[in-house]
Parts: structure tokens; sequence; C-alpha cells
């Protein structure tokens, strides 16, 4: 489908508008910030900002959309790496995990921002969430059809391993203190995860 120039040009703009939000929402969380301070931060009127966003919700919402996105795709390149299944597993978590929660961790903020996430956004979080899940599963299986692993000693499915997975993984990004302790749960977890299935690594 061959895009509009109009419809590029309105792209390009909102694309520039939701990276100035990234900053006004990081340096005054989201409910002290306005749409003004957005719009002052994207170097535009108010007027011109309601132009390509109904309300700070709006702006907020397809803000997490692009988010996710992000997480997601950076999540399918490391789960798509040309290595070891422990480290297929290791760069598509972290790369999900580390990409989802650095803006949170950044911010002083970052609580009221997960909050707000969770309001306006559940039902991404929960595509999300399950898209995850889905990519864990489908490494999973790969690594069992190429001989990499087996499940025979754990006696559990792909779709169990996938699933008890993505709870540690939840445990993990609530129980941490700043991303690198993440990162060295996520891999101590992954470790576990390769000595149980009979990974080499």
């Amino acid at each position: 489908m061959i895009q509009n120039v109009n419809d590029s040009k309105m792209d390009t703009k909102r694309h520039h508008i939701l990276n100035a939000a990234v900053e006004v929402f990081s340096r005054f969380g989201y409910r002290k910030t306005s749409m003004q301070d957005v719009a002052d931060a994207a170097g535009m009127s108010r007027a011109a900002l309601y132009l390509y966003f109904k309300n700070k919700d709006d702006l907020f919402r397809v803000l997490m959309e692009r988010h996710h996105a992000t997480a997601t795709a950076e999540a399918e390149a490391g789960f798509a790496q040309t290595a070891p299944f422990e480290r297929r597993l290791s760069a598509g978590l972290k790369a999900f995990v580390l990409s989802a929660m650095a803006p949170v961790q950044s911010s002083p903020y970052g609580q009221e921002l997960f909050e707000a996430n969770n309001t306006l956004a559940e039902d991404l979080n929960v595509a999300t969430a399950a898209r995850l899940q889905q990519l864990t599963q489908a490494t999973i299986a790969d690594a069992i059809e190429a001989g990499e692993i087996s499940l025979g000693k754990v006696a559990v499915t792909p779709t169990l391993l996938a699933e008890l997975i993505f709870c540690a993984i939840d445990g993990i990004k609530k129980g941490s203190d700043g991303l690198d302790q993440i990162e060295e749960r996520i891999d101590a977890l992954v470790r576990i995860v390769a000595s149980a299935t009979g990974s080499a690594g």
C-alpha cells in the first residue's frame, strides 16, 4: 500500500510528539504533565497538539502502544538469534523486560507511570504478555525439536514451562531493585532452566 504524503508527514509529526512526551512524562509524572507541557516540549502550540491527540489519556495510550511494540520487537529479535538455547532464551527475555522497564526505572515517577499504564493500557499489557509467553514457548519447542534440550526429567510441557518462566519473570520485575538486579536474576533463571533441561549453554 502506498502511503499518502500527508499521512507520512502526520506519522513523522506524531513520532516527534511522542518522543517529546516521553521526556515530559518522565520528568513530571503522569498526573502533573499537561498537554501544554507536551506542546512546549514538541515546539508547537497546544491547539496544534490537539490535532494529533484527543487528550492526555489518548496521548499516553498511543505512547504505550509504541512502547509495547518496541519491547515486543526487541524480544522477537533476541529469541531469533542464531545461538544456543540458553543464550536465545536469555536474550529474548532480557530484551523484552529491560526495554519495558527502562523508562519506569529511569524516572522518579516510575510507579505513577506504571500505574497509569495499567489503567489506560491494560489490554495492551495482556496482549504483550501473551505474545512474550508465546515467543518463549516457541523457543522451547524449537530447542526440543532441534535436540538441544529435553523436558523428560522435569515432566512439563513447553506450554507449562513457558508459563512458569513468565510467572518467574513477573516476580523478578516486581521484586528487584533496579535494572542490573533484574538482568542478574533473569540470567540466574535461565541458567536454572538450561540446567534442568540439559542445555549445554
